[in-house]
Order: structure tokens, then C-alpha cells, then sequence
């Protein structure tokens, strides 16, 4: 374990008891109370000295100097949705969790600006409850709902990224506390779409997990709601075929594309197995994959011209070969389909979860060598696919039967993840494409990352962190 990462007892004492006096009555937890900030959505654990809950940015601020000052470690966190370990503590109890959950303001909303200006703790979801009235929402589509200095931590893209970007497309702006000893902010959040005014610094924060600063506020770039839609769900013979096809539905329908999603046929059976409620679209269809697409605007008016327009490239790509079969349907019957595939495979098994970034083009080229591999190094263990095919994105499971996972300690299954992330660097790829870094993925990081951008990273982390009082993950 890194001794950069913990306090010294005594230090450790002396900081929570200052930060007891800088804290509201009732935010600083100790013991038993600390439970619910020890886990995240994937699992992974550890254990806090204490959860402290400021509730304004002057107080994250007071924090950071004192912790900095006695060389404690804080860990910055959110709705702890992350799936990489980045927002909790460790095993040693000598580290404190720095919960944004108190700093939930929507501080301000601007509907002729499209913008809105929001605290870290407030959730995807109730800032878009918020902005619905108005007919705007922030266009980041996940399965978990994040807090939105999450989605500026891990820099999140979801389901409709291809239409609308990841969290970097759509930030005007931010307001960061940095560990540098003094607890300087930066208010970077003036809601502006046009500012060369020197160098930008949110994009350094952007993505970096909390290791660089602690996010306070963000000022985000509104979409206006979706009035026209139509959904699909076609079984195509294989990924080659579906990449095709996304490059037709592109052509056919630019930027109205709002989600291209591709499952294995092998996934898609598995979530039906295990959720018989759901029913299949295409029943009787015998597809090596399926896609489900996304057609929307915010203009009104259009659903005859997109379902035309829809019906016509479909039967095209039939008389091609590329697509098998197609129904359309309402959004809410089938993104099940597609969101259901984790907590399904899940249930079949222990699942070893992947979330590669590949070049489009080279997608199915790497599928199928995942899988020529994996029959070959492992023959008792199945992969499951499924993701945002239309940005790169491709969410690989590896399921471990049951019984299976005795067999598979530690050493056994780093060695699989590191020979299956060799595979995606061999193809062009990213091993992280959403989740970031992390403890989970720390040494992959430093096996598969450039030397030089280590390096430069690292820089960074020094300058901006000379203490190391913040995060769980260390650059260098």
C-alpha cells in the first residue's frame, strides 16, 4: 500500500477533530454511520475513517486546507455509481470519504441560455426533473443515476453519446477545489459557449476522478426535450453487417441518430431467460446480433417522415442481406431489453465486466478475436457483448459458471484481464471507455498507458496535490 495514501494516526486525530469544527452538526459520521459511503455499484469496498458532509463550497475549501496542513487523505464522492472503486476508501480505515451529498442546489437556471448551474451533489435525475417544465433536459443517458460531479469525475457518455456527446460536450463550465495546501477555488462556471480567454482549465478535471481537484459545481449546456421519436429493434446476421448498417442509418438520418446499441444474440437470450416478462421483438429470428436504434429531434412534427423514412432504409438493408428482420416499438418495451443485460448476466453467473473503446470500424474484427481467444485460453467461460456500438463503446462480460469462480483467485483473473485488454490494444482500443481509472484499474493504467502521459500526469497530480491529500488513485 502506497504510505502516501495514508495519514499518520496522530495527523489523522488532529484532522478530524478540526474538521469536526468546520462541519455542520450531524456531517461528520464516524463508525457504524459510515456504512452506506463504503461501497460503490460494483462492489468494491473499504472502510472510512470518517464521512465528512460539507455543505458549501467554503467549507470543501476549509476541508482541503486542513487536510493538506495534517496530511490526511480524502476521497471525494458522489452517488457512488462509479463501477472502477475511484469514490471509496480503502481497507485501512485511515482514510475519509468527502461526500458531496449535502451540496445539491440547482444554483442557477437560465432557459434562454439553455444552462443551468448545478451543486456536484444534485443526481442526474432530479436535475432533470427540475428542467422538464421547461423543456429542457441534460441529455446524458445512463443506467445509474449519477450526481453530477460523477459525470464530470468519470467524464460519462451513456446510451445517446452519439447524438449528444459525453459529459465534456456538454460542460460550459466548472467550480473546483484543489488540494494545493490553500484550498484555492476556481470558478470557471460563467455559462459561456464562445471563451478563449487563456487556457481551459475544466478540461484538466474532466475525467480525472477527483485526483486533481474536487468538483463543486458545474454549469451545464441544455438540450431541448425530444418531440418526435421512433424506435426500432432489428436482428441482423453478424457485427459486420451492423456496422453497415449504422453507417446507412447515419447517412439516412444524421444527427436525428440518437442511439445505435448492439447486442450478441447470446446476451439478448440470457436477458430473456432470466426476466421472462420481457418479450422478444423478433421472436423466432435466428440473428448473430441485435440492434436497437434511436431516431429523435426536438422538433415536432416528424414521426410519419421518420417512420417512412425508416421503413425505406429498412427494407433496403433487407434486400442486402444486412438486416434479417425489424418491429418497431415503443421506447419503454424495448430499452429494457438492452438495460436488462447486466443484472441478467449477473444472475447467470459471476460476471467479470469489461468497458472497452475501440474504433468503430475495427469493433467486430476484435469481437470476434475476443472470442476465438477466450474459447481457446478458457473454454469453460462464455463472453457476452452488448453496447454502444455507434461511438466504440462495447461492454464485454465474461461469466465464471457457477462453481466456477473457486478456480479463479486473483493471479488467475488479472492474468485475463490483462491478456483480454493486450486484445483491444492489439485492435486500437482503450481498456477503459466510460468508467475511468481507479484502484481496479490502476495497473492496467500503468501497463497500457503512454510512459509520457503517465509522466505528464503525474506532473499534474504533484503540482495541483503536493500533499497527496486527495483521491483514491495516484498518477505516479
Amino acid at each position: 500500500m502506497d504510505a502516501a495514501l495514508l495519514a499518520p494516526a496522530a495527523g489523522l486525530d488532529a484532522f478530524l477533530a478540526e474538521a469536526a469544527s468546520l462541519l455542520p452538526p450531524g456531517a461528520l459520521l464516524r463508525g457504524e454511520d459510515c456504512a452506506p459511503y463504503q461501497a460503490d455499484a460494483s462492489g468494491c469496498r473499504g472502510q472510512a475513517a470518517a464521512v465528512l458532509l460539507p455543505d458549501s463550497t467554503e467549507t470543501v475549501s476549509a476541508l482541503l486546507r486542513a487536510a493538506a496542513r495534517h496530511r490526511a487523505r480524502l476521497v471525494p464522492q458522489g452517488n457512488r455509481s462509479g463501477l472502477v472503486g475511484g469514490a471509496v476508501p480503502d481497507g485501512s480505515g485511515r482514510q475519509a470519504v468527502l461526500s458531496l451529498a449535502r451540496m445539491r442546489r440547482l444554483r442557477e437556471f437560465d432557459p434562454l441560455n439553455r444552462s443551468a448551474v448545478a451543486e456536484a451533489g444534485l443526481s442526474l435525475s432530479e436535475l432533470n426533473r427540475q428542467l422538464e417544465p421547461h423543456g429542457l433536459w441534460l441529455p446524458i443517458d445512463v443506467g445509474s443515476d449519477p450526481a453530477t460531479g460523477g459525470l464530470v469525475g468519470a467524464n460519462t457518455g451513456g446510451s445517446r453519446l452519439l447524438r449528444h456527446g459525453d459529459a465534456r460536450r456538454n460542460l460550459l463550465g466548472l467550480e473546483v477545489v484543489l488540494a494545493d495546501g490553500q484550498g484555492s477555488v476556481l470558478d470557471l462556471t460563467a455559462p459561456l459557449r464562445k471563451n478563449n480567454a487563456g487556457i481551459d482549465l475544466k478540461q484538466l478535471f474532466i475525467g480525472s476522478g477527483g485526483a486533481l481537484g474536487v468538483v463543486t459545481a458545474a454549469s451545464w449546456d441544455l438540450k431541448r426535450l425530444d418531440a418526435s421519436q421512433l424506435t426500432l429493434f432489428a436482428a441482423l446476421p453478424d457485427r459486420e453487417a451492423a456496422l453497415v448498417a449504422l453507417d446507412a442509418f447515419e447517412q439516412h438520418f444524421g444527427e436525428t441518430l440518437s442511439a445505435f446499441e448492439v447486442m450478441g444474440a447470446p446476451a439478448l437470450n440470457a436477458t430473456l431467460r432470466q426476466f421472462p416478462a420481457l418479450r422478444h421483438p423478433l421472436a423466432g429470428s435466428v440473428a448473430g446480433c441485435y440492434a436497437l436504434v434511436e431516431i429523435a429531434s426536438a422538433m415536432p412534427g416528424l414521426d410519419a417522415l421518420l417512420q417512412e423514412r425508416a421503413e425505406a432504409l429498412l427494407a433496403s438493408l433487407h434486400e442486402r442481406g444486412l438486416i434479417l428482420d425489424a418491429a418497431f416499438g415503443q421506447a419503454e418495451r424495448l430499452w429494457p431489453l438492452r438495460d436488462s443485460l447486466p443484472l441478467a448476466l449477473a444472475a447467470a453467473g459471476t460476471p467479470l465486466s469489461f468497458d472497452v473503446g475501440l474504433p468503430r470500424s475495427r469493433l467486430p474484427a476484435f469481437l470476434s478475436a475476443a472470442e476465438r481467444w477466450l474459447t481457446a485460453e478458457h473454454p469453460a467461460l462464455r463472453l457476452y457483448d452488448f453496447g454502444h456500438f455507434g461511438d466504440g463503446g462495447c461492454h464485454l462480460i465474461v461469466l465464471l459458471p457457477r462453481g466456477m469462480a473457486a478456480g479463479y483467485g486473483p493471479a488467475k483473473l488479472a492474468m485475463l484481464k490483462s491478456a483480454l485488454y493486450q486484445l483491444v490494444a492489439d485492435h486500437g482500443g482503450g481498456f477503459s471507455a466510460e468508467h475511468g481509472v481507479g484502484p481496479l484499474n490502476a495497473a492496467f493504467y500503468r501497463k497500457f498507458t503512454c510512459p509520457a502521459a503517465q509522466g505528464l500526469a503525474a506532473g499534474l497530480q504533484r503540482l495541483l496535490d503536493p500533499a497527496a491529500a486527495l483521491g483514491r488513485h495516484r498518477y505516479g
